[in-house]
């Protein structure tokens, strides 16, 4: 189980920081106030410090007249490239319970 991507996806936080907030010209502290939570907040996840959650890709798809889906699925390559990242080795000694079992 080899990372397929040598290059890190792009957290959702690089996407507000790099693009979202420059093109709409919020600052964080805007950003908090429309999303009804703390700048602190905000900063953690600009700053990539801060896992994304459903109740914030709510918030951000209603600001940025997107999708929770679409939020959530960013943090999902990040969190799945880190698992793999870290992990890999250790999925790849894991053996399947029956090779003819599948989900």
């Amino acid at each position: 189980m080899a990372n397929r991507r040598t290059r890190k996806p792009t957290h959702p936080g690089e996407l507000i920081r790099e693009d979202l907030l420059p093109e709409t010209g919020l600052s964080q502290t805007q950003l908090a106030q429309l999303m009804g939570v703390s700048r602190r907040t905000v900063s953690e996840i600009v700053n990539e410090r801060r896992r994304l959650t459903s109740d914030m890709a709510f918030r951000l798809a209603r600001v940025f007249n997107s999708t929770p889906e679409m939020w959530l699925n960013m943090q999902q390559e990040v969190d799945l490239w880190e698992a793999r990242a870290v992990h890999g080795h250790e999925y790849e000694k894991i053996q399947p319970v029956h090779e003819a079992v599948s989900l």
